[in-house]
C-alpha cells in the first residue's frame, strides 16, 4: 500500500513533495488520487500546494504543523545525499554571525531556480530565491557562500573589519576548503572579490 511505502521512505514529520514522488506500477494520476485518498483518511497531512507530511499516530493532537525550515531546505537546497543550492545574502552574513540583521526574508541560491530573482511563499515564510552563478554541487555550494559573502562582506557587516575577517578566516579553515574549488569558482565573481581574499590574506587558510 501506498501509505506503507511512503513511511519507509519518507519516515513521519518528512515533507512528501507530490511533484518528485514515483512509485512503481503508478502513473502519476492513479498517485495523485491515492495521495488524495490518504488526505481525506487523514494518514497523509497537506502544507502546502504539493506538498504534504505523515503525522505521527501516537501525537496527543490530531494536527501538528511540520517545520518550515524543513520544507524550504529540502525544496531548495538539499535532500539529505545532494546538494543543489545554498542560503546566500544577509541570510548567510547573519548565520555566520558578521551582522546582527534580522532578515525579513530568507535569501537563496538553488539550481531548481531558472530566474535572476523573484520572491516565493513556503509555508508562512517569504524567500527571494536566485539562480547560481554555476551548478551547485555537493562540492562546491560551500566555497560559492563564502564567494558570495566575500563580495558583499562590508555591506552586511556590523563589526570592525579585522573581526568580520576572522570570522570569514576561520569559517574557511572550520569547512577546510581548498584553493582547487578556489579555482573554479572565483572567475565567476567581480574582481575586487579576488583582490578581497588576497589583501585579507584569506588565501593562505585554504589547503
Amino acid at each position: 500500500m501506498l501509505n506503507e511505502y511512503l513511511i519507509e521512505k519518507y519516515g513521519y514529520d518528512e515533507p512528501i513533495f507530490i511533484n518528485n514522488l514515483e512509485v512503481e506500477d503508478m502513473n502519476k494520476k492513479a498517485l495523485r488520487q491515492a495521495v488524495s485518498r490518504l488526505a481525506k483518511a487523514g494518514r497523509l497531512v497537506k502544507f502546502d500546494t504539493g506538498i504534504y507530511y505523515i503525522p505521527k499516530p501516537d501525537r496527543l493532537l490530531k494536527r501538528a504543523f511540520l517545520d518550515t525550515t524543513k520544507v524550504i531546505i529540502k525544496k531548495y537546497i538539499t535532500d539529505g545525499q545532494q546538494t543543489y543550492g545554498y542560503f546566500t545574502g544577509l541570510t548567510a552574513a547573519n548565520q555566520l554571525a558578521i551582522t546582527t540583521q534580522v532578515p525579513t526574508h530568507l535569501e537563496i541560491c538553488s539550481n531548481i531556480e531558472a530566474s535572476k530573482g523573484r520572491t516565493v511563499m513556503v509555508g508562512n515564510r517569504t524567500l527571494r530565491v536566485k539562480r547560481p552563478k554555476i551548478e551547485v554541487t555537493s562540492d562546491n555550494y560551500k566555497i560559492l557562500q563564502l564567494l558570495d559573502l566575500i563580495q558583499d562582506a562590508e555591506k552586511w557587516s556590523d563589526l570592525p573589519e579585522q573581526e568580520m575577517v576572522s570570522r570569514l578566516r576561520t569559517r574557511i579553515v572550520e569547512e577546510k576548503l581548498c584553493r582547487e574549488e578556489l579555482k573554479k569558482c572565483i572567475l565567476l565573481y567581480p574582481g575586487r572579490t579576488a583582490q578581497k581574499i588576497i589583501e585579507w590574506e584569506l588565501i593562505y587558510e585554504f589547503t
